[in-house]
């Protein structure tokens, strides 16, 4: 039985894909904040704004060998459009907080199974399309998209320098009539990356992205 490390996983589009995982036949650990519960998920119930470091490595076995490990949680996008207004003033404990659980906390996780990581073991981080920031309006989600923007060099850096294959995933867009669609697709190109996808980034229908 394949097994799964999903982080973030627990809500919204991404309980469909945990839910898809087990269907399939994963056994599935799911690291969340959320009440979850499905068949062949083993949920690993998390406070993110009051996790830490030695929290993480507690929690998670660093023993286990996955095949997937995926990062899809989000802290809540950090500074954006309202504080950026004269008087406006965003905590920088609440930043720092938000940056550990979006970028940091992927990046220590890794290092924290990094003798179970073989080379065929995926890892891949969700995006998102407002890293490309040629839309002046795309300052409204600084935070949040600067975090993903993170990610994608983090995991590049990981890509050349440690056993697995590396991805990142940019869905465009989750409308809730086609989550159980997409996570279909997503687990399709997933299943087809090889070594030499390591380090690239794919749009969900498998086309190459940035």
């Amino acid at each position: 039985m394949k097994k799964a490390l999903l982080l973030g996983c627990g809500s919204k589009w991404g309980a469909s894909f945990t839910k898809h995982l087990s269907d399939i036949g994963y056994q599935v650990d799911l690291v969340t904040g959320s009440n979850f519960e499905y068949p062949n998920v083993n949920v690993i119930k998390i406070n993110w704004h009051e996790s830490n470091l030695e929290q993480l490595q507690t929690l998670i076995d660093n023993s286990v060998t996955y095949d997937l490990i995926f990062f899809n949680q989000n802290a809540g996008g950090s500074v954006g459009e309202y504080w950026f207004i004269p008087g406006n003033e965003y905590s920088i404990d609440s930043w720092n907080r938000n940056m550990w659980i979006d970028c940091q906390l992927p990046y220590f996780l890794i290092k924290h199974l990094s003798q179970s990581i073989t080379d065929d073991t995926k890892i891949g981080w969700m995006m998102t399309g407002l890293i490309v920031g040629n839309n002046p309006e795309y300052f409204k989600h600084a935070g949040y998209a600067s975090h993903k923007a993170t990610n994608l060099y983090i995991m590049r850096g990981f890509s050349q320098n440690h056993r697995g294959i590396f991805f990142a995933l940019n869905p465009s867009w989750f409308p809730l009539e086609d989550y159980v669609k997409d996570s279909e697709q997503i687990h399709k190109v997933i299943s087809t990356l090889k070594k030499t996808d390591s380090g690239k980034s794919f749009n969900k229908d498998g086309t190459e992205w940035i």
